[in-house]
């Protein structure tokens, strides 16, 4: 990857519905160099395109870490089920005392204590959990850097 891949990757990130000639006016290179090298990023570096969606305005105002232990032999069981659930939005398998951290979304408190206590606690594996609420989004987003 060259610096008119990350500029075509930045331009995406800004603006993925950009099209091709006003992404070649942006970078300053042809059309048809844009389109080639938009090709060979889509078979090897871009996964997917996407919609990033205001949780708040879709009445998810709240947002918790949770971190939890699970019985090893039940640990990828565990990453399938909580995989599973659409108020989980990522799933991490981690080292230290914690095995396993999640993004979970919810309309309330009382919503959030719900999906724990009758979802994530009753999926076989799962020891321990901790919880943390998100206070605030300081940083989000799902572009490593370029």
């Amino acid at each position: 990857m060259d610096e008119i891949d990350s500029d075509i990757i930045r331009s995406l990130v800004r603006n993925s519905r950009m099209t091709l000639s006003q992404m070649s006016k942006e970078i300053n290179v042809p059309d048809a160099t844009i389109s080639n090298r938009l090709k060979k990023l889509e078979n090897n570096v871009i996964k997917q395109y996407t919609l990033i969606l205001d949780p708040s305005k879709m009445g998810l105002i709240v947002t918790a870490i949770i971190i939890i232990q699970t019985e090893s032999e039940k640990h990828e069981n565990v990453e399938i089920e909580l995989s599973k659930l659409e108020e989980v939005s990522e799933v991490y398998s981690i080292s230290g005392e914690y095995d396993i951290l999640i993004k979970v979304w919810a309309k309330s408190i009382e919503e959030l204590n719900k999906i724990v206590n009758s979802k994530i606690r009753s999926v076989d594996g799962v020891e321990d959990l901790t919880e943390m609420i998100v206070m605030e989004r300081v940083k989000e987003g799902m572009i490593p850097p370029i």
